[in-house]
């Protein structure tokens, strides 16, 4: 008998410590920008590398310092001058223009892309 009385008591503890519980809290939800931002920063880093080994014998490439030719613009004052469009379609043609020892250079689609994202890095940061 005096466990039929005590098992309401344990029953109505069990169902209020159920709802005193805080529920799980739900995961955080995946963030769609996450893996877009991380392919931009590996496609800039590519586009760095480029710029690295192509272009910093003649231009500054980086945020700062002064272009080793002096005839040659850094690119941190290009990506202010022209929009990235009108680049990223000179890339696609080949450039033949620029300060006057400058080679004639041809890239595939992706090297454009990846030096479209490291350009950009360079405009977002003035």
């Amino acid at each position: 008998m005096a466990i039929l009385r005590i098992l309401p008591a344990l029953v109505l503890a069990g169902v209020l410590a159920a709802g005193c519980a805080s529920p799980p809290e739900p995961a955080p939800a995946p963030d769609p920008m996450s893996g877009l931002a991380l392919a931009n920063a590996d496609a800039a880093a590519r586009g760095q590398r480029i710029t690295s080994g192509v272009c910093a014998s003649c231009h500054a490439t980086g945020l700062t310092g002064d272009s080793p030719m002096a005839a040659a613009t850094p690119f941190r004052v290009i990506v202010q001058r022209y929009p990235l469009d009108q680049l990223e379609e000179a890339f696609g043609e080949g450039l033949v223009t620029g300060h006057p020892a400058m080679p004639e250079f041809v890239f595939r689609a992706s090297e454009i892309d990846d030096l479209m994202a490291y350009l950009q890095t360079l405009k977002d940061s003035a």
